[in-house]
Order: structure tokens, then sequence, then C-alpha cells
């Protein structure tokens, strides 16, 4: 994709943002400054959300930029699950719940898994669920219906994740009050376009990363970049990178017009995102020789967070499928 000339600026921008104050090896740990100059100073969170209710009033292709950019540094900040559920519940009766959410003084995480609703009770466990630990407001899918709970009425527990720069913990609801907000299948389409446009940033970042070594790095008096073999492995990577971009901006312009063909685009674009990043981080580790394998490299981090990612809310095979279902019918 082509960027506009404000999404150029945009982006320009928040790279420089991230390289400054998110650097990828400080993801491996919390960073409580750095989520407040996300929210206060930069106001992404409220970045989709209209201005009549306190946003920036820009669309979710904007966001996809943001969420992109922040894939590059595997933010841990809470970031990519608040933007999100401003988004929807902007779209919703309840922008009562959307102040905390702008102004960074509380942060959302989506819970979906095994949960029942009784009248407004929710009821249910979850076992792993991104940035729940830290979160104020949860929102939950029962069925079809989206509900706000609070997530001091749920007992919260983190957990030592595989990835270290995306905190999970496990959610129990116990007959906890909820507030039906709208519709689950919307949300999740969301959180799929969000959770691809962060995959291809963080892959264009890691195979960048791979480009730059084998530029350097020499076997045989030459540089590794000038032997054809690995040359035409990451022009390989390259072409299957910009195919996976081009679906996810495709699908970003469809959530930011809620386009009639979202809710198949969607769950392609995160299945097409994630194969990407999954392949491109296992093969840069492998580019990289001995070095990528080591602790002290970036790659394993990218490795790690395209693999989770890969499996959260559905993996590829499942969103393919679901694709193919909802395109029948439509």
């Amino acid at each position: 994709m082509t960027d506009s000339a404000d999404t150029a600026e945009l982006r320009s921008t928040l790279r420089g943002f991230f390289e400054q104050h998110a650097p990828t090896r400080s993801q491996l740990a919390d960073d409580p400054g750095q989520w407040k100059r996300l929210t206060t100073e930069l106001g992404l969170t409220g970045l989709a959300v209209p201005e009549e209710q306190g946003g920036s009033g820009a669309s979710y292709v904007e966001l996809a930029v943001v969420l992109e950019e922040a894939g590059r540094s595997l933010l841990r900040a809470p970031l990519l699950s608040t933007a999100v559920a401003a988004v929807v519940l902007a779209d919703s009766d309840a922008g009562d719940l959307l102040p905390p959410l702008l102004d960074g003084s509380m942060s959302a995480a989506f819970v979906v898994g095994d949960v029942t609703v009784d009248g407004d009770r929710l009821t249910g466990s979850v076992a792993q669920v991104v940035d729940a630990a830290a979160a104020g407001l949860l929102l939950v899918t029962v069925g079809d219906a989206l509900y706000a709970v609070d997530a001091a009425a749920a007992t919260i527990r983190s957990l030592e994740a595989l990835d270290p720069t995306r905190p999970l913990a496990a959610v129990e609801l116990d007959g906890a009050s909820g507030r039906r907000v709208g519709d689950a299948a919307h949300a999740l389409d969301l959180l799929h376009v969000a959770l691809a446009a962060e995959s291809v940033g963080a892959a264009r970042a890691v195979l960048e990363m791979t480009v730059a070594y084998l530029t350097v790095r020499e076997q045989f008096g030459r540089p590794l970049g000038s032997f054809q073999a690995l040359r035409h492995r990451v022009a390989d990577l390259t072409v299957e990178l910009e195919a996976a971009t081009s679906t996810v901006w495709y699908a970003a312009r469809a959530a930011a017009e809620r386009a009639p063909d979202l809710p198949v685009v969607a769950p392609l674009a995160k299945a097409t995102a994630t194969d990407a990043f999954t392949h491109i981080a296992g093969d840069a580790i492998q580019l990289h020789g001995g070095i990528g394998f080591t602790w002290e490299h970036d790659a394993h981090l990218y490795f790690k967070r395209a693999w989770t990612t890969a499996l959260l809310h559905d993996d590829a095979r499942t969103l393919r499928r679901t694709a193919f279902d909802r395109g029948t019918r439509g």
C-alpha cells in the first residue's frame, strides 16, 4: 500500500516516537510513562473515535497505521485492546464508558471464551486474555453479544507467557454484572483487523532486520546477501509480506467504512498476516545463523509474538473457514 500524504506523515511521526520511547528490547517490562505518552500526549486510544465523543475523528485506516508501527517495536502497552474497545464503544450506546479509555486512566481487554449470561450476570473462565491484568474494563463475548464488565468484578490472575512482550492473564467471572454494548462478531472483526495490521508491521521490521544483517555479515569473503539462494529466499518473503499487507489494508478500509464484506475480509486478513509473520519470523532466525538463536538477539521476540498472535482469537485454518462460511452465506 502507498501511504497518502497524511498517513505518511502519521507513520513517520509514530516511527520516530516508537524508536525513541519504545525500542523493542524495552518491551520486556512495563513502562507506565510510556502509556501516559501514548494516551495523553498522542491521544492514540481515541484516534478513531469521533470528535463529538472526545476522540480525534480519524478512521480505522489511521488506527491501522498506528498498530502497524506499534507492531514494529512489539509494543507491550495495551494500545491495541484499548483502541479497538474505544471504537466499539463509540459505535454503541455506551459512550459514557469512553472517557477513561481516551485519557489513559483505564485500559481495556477483550475476553473471548466460554462465558454464559443469566439476565445481566456473566459466569465463566477464560484461560488466556491479553492485557487483562492491568485492565479496568473487560469486553466479554457471550454468543452473539458483547458485554462490558468492570474488571474489579472479575478474578484476574497474571500468567507467565511464551511471549514476554504480550502480557496474559486468566479471567474468572462468577455472576459479574455486565452491560450489553454491542455485537460480538463485529467487535471480533475489528480485533482481527487490528491484529493483522500489527502483524504485518512486526513482520516488516524483522525482515528489514534480516536484510540488514545479510548485507554486513560476510562468508567466504563476500556479504551473505550476495549469495543468490539467500537473495531468492528474501525475495519470496518480501512478496509474501506485500500480499499480506494488501489484504490487511483492504480490510482496514472495510472496517473504516463498515463495508458489507468486512465479516469476510477481517478473518482473512488476520489469517494471511499471521501466516506471513510466522513464516518470516521463523526464516529470520535461520538467516541470522547462530546469533539468531540467542536470547540477546531480538529475532526470538518476533518469533514468539508471531506464534502467539497466530493462535489468538482463532488460528489461520479456523479463520479461513469462517471467511468461507460467511462468504457463501452472503
